[in-house]
């Protein structure tokens, strides 16, 4: 899907429900109160006439998510009851007043984290005549994490109950249980309740789905209610009954949320459906980014491979590098879900950069999906300590992965430790900078600290006008190149295509470690041959070929998905591509 639309798609619906899902009420929790501070009550819903109430003593709002979230939903606030500083909140609750009027088949949905001493249980309680509870579900937090995880999204389904379907006194008491310390919180985000319109038209769809393009799309939109009449927005308004009629695809070339809503003879109109389509500024490699503006809205995709050289729990950081440099993605809200290793070369990073003190960093908006491959070499430059002092302002070297021999520290003692972390001064005979334990949880913590001379890689930060490193693990340190997971060179390797969709041409890249026979075969989704290319002799580095849409035979191919792989020796790899017409 990533090579569809460049992406996975901005917003999924949730899946698991046959019927065709309507949004009734949605809290986003975005409009939060002071630091510190209880939410108001009644909370008003984002979307919808919905209310919540709740009766804990403190119920807070701490950084949210965009998780289970609409379309353009930011990470925002969240709802997060505690246990609270006077008594623990252990079986107090909150309740979602949400009438289904007009609709059937209903479902619940949040997005949830938990910290250690939270509360480790969500009981669920239904009311049809606004004073009888009827018990529905409980839900376990065991094993959740203190982050925003993608898996971590509740579904209550009300399907199965008629009782709940077009009700105006229908509500959802969530009863929270197993906290364990007066800090102990649980965060609520991104609440929704959907349903399907009892009759009324079938909620319009969008063809291709929202996401992220490189190429104008024309934008199809259809309804499954017979003979019903679309209109359409592309400004971000309401459709109304005399907004703009769809009769024919809609050509998309730059940022546009559409929204539409379907009107038929003898049925209620349909709810609004809405899709954002985005068009980011396509970035080649990791050089070029670092060179964009850092202003927290631009969209960026970067089609090179970039290759990840670490990753650590907190806010789901990562570093990726390629040949000129490296990025720190800084991901809180795990929007990155997809698992990479060491060494894994990922393309279609997609996101906005930010400055946060003087390190400039990725904040994702979408998930790229699986790895290309696995086990690539990563160039890890030698320095010294003067060429990164001298780096600072210029920032070649940070967030990259580097080599630095005959370190020796000002006054080793003891063993290293972090949380909170550390900083030691160390030095080469080009001069001092700091080493600093930035890494929770790696192996070489609370393993003696080295003595004498010694080389180490690490991964480069800037605070304060000082240079700092942090290696990864312990071999890291006087690092042997023959058992290092990611020094093995890959001799060949299929980089990918560009643009992708494309129409009418793209160009399919691949690498050569040295002059050898190569063959690049484009396949349909019958897994039939349509276009071949045979080198006798491709040529070591970076090959190109342009494909022009045409199979063997000359004739131009139909739009649609193509497959298409590199063959040389024993290395074969296929990607994916897209003609759009």
């Amino acid at each position: 899907m990533k090579k569809t639309t460049i992406i996975v798609a901005l917003m999924c619906l949730i899946t698991g429900v046959a019927f065709a899902q309507n949004l009734l009420h949605y809290w986003n929790f975005n409009d939060s109160p002071a630091s510190e501070t209880n939410w108001p009550q009644p909370i008003p819903a984002t979307n919808g006439s919905g209310e919540i109430t709740y009766t804990f003593s403190e119920a807070w709002t701490f950084a949210g998510t965009n998780i289970n979230g609409e379309a353009g939903e930011i990470n925002g606030g969240s709802f997060c009851p505690r246990g609270g500083l006077d008594n623990i909140n252990d079986g107090e609750y909150f309740t979602i007043i949400a009438p289904t009027d007009g609709m059937e088949n209903i479902v619940v949905s949040y997005a949830t984290r938990k910290t250690t001493t939270g509360f480790n249980s969500h009981e669920i309680l239904y009311t049809t005549d606004g004073t009888t509870w009827n018990p529905k579900e409980t839900l376990s937090l065991d094993g959740f994490e203190n982050n925003w995880v993608a898996s971590q999204v509740f579904t209550i389904d009300f399907s199965a109950i008629p009782a709940v379907n077009d009700n105006p006194n229908f509500a959802v008491r969530i009863v929270l249980t197993g906290v364990s310390s007066a800090v102990g919180n649980n965060r609520v985000d991104n609440l929704k309740v959907i349903g399907a319109s009892a009759g009324g038209v079938a909620t319009p769809t969008f063809n291709p789905p929202a996401g992220a393009f490189t190429q104008p799309v024309n934008v199809a939109i259809s309804t499954t209610t017979p003979g019903a009449t679309i209109r359409y927005t592309i400004d971000g308004t309401e459709p109304t009954a005399s907004s703009t009629v769809y009769n024919t695809p809609i050509n998309i070339s730059s940022t546009t949320t559409v929204k539409a809503k379907a009107w038929a003879d003898g049925l209620n109109p349909s709810m609004t459906a809405t899709a954002a389509y985005m068009f980011p500024v396509v970035i080649e490699n990791l050089t070029q980014l670092r060179q964009q503006a850092a202003d927290n809205t631009t969209l960026y995709y970067v089609s090179g491979p970039a290759i990840l050289t670490f990753k650590q729990s907190n806010r789901n950081q990562k570093f990726f590098q390629d040949a000129g440099a490296a990025i720190l993605i800084d991901d809180p809200s795990n929007i990155i879900t997809s698992n990479y290793q060491i060494g894994d070369a990922v393309e279609g990073l997609t996101g906005k950069l930010n400055m946060y003190f003087e390190t400039l960093q990725f904040l994702p908006t979408l998930d790229p999906g699986p790895a290309e491959s696995s086990g690539n070499y990563i160039h890890i430059p030698t320095v010294t300590v003067a060429q990164l002092n001298g780096d600072i302002g210029t920032n070649n070297y940070q967030s990259r992965l580097v080599l630095i021999n005959d370190l020796s520290f000002d006054s080793p003692s003891g063993n290293y430790t972090t949380n909170p972390a550390v900083s030691y001064p160390i030095h080469d005979a080009t001069g001092s900078m700091t080493f600093r334990t930035s890494f929770y949880g790696v192996d070489y913590i609370d393993t003696p600290m080295h003595v004498g001379n010694f080389s180490a890689r690490g991964l480069i930060a800037h605070f304060q006008g000082t240079a700092q490193i942090t290696p990864r693990m312990l071999a890291d340190f006087n690092p042997v190149s023959n058992n290092d997971e990611v020094q093995t060179p890959a001799q060949v390797a299929l980089i990918g295509n560009y643009p992708n969709p494309f129409n009418p041409e793209t160009t399919i890249k691949f690498q050569m470690g040295k002059a050898a026979p190569a063959t690049i075969e484009i396949y349909n989704q019958k897994g039939q041959i349509v276009k071949s290319f045979d080198f006798a002799q491709a040529k070591a580095g970076v090959n190109n070929i342009v494909w022009n849409g045409l199979d063997n035979n000359g004739s131009s191919v139909s739009s649609g998905v193509y497959f298409f792989r590199l063959k040389s020796g024993s290395y074969s790899s296929t990607k994916k591509m897209v003609l759009m017409k």
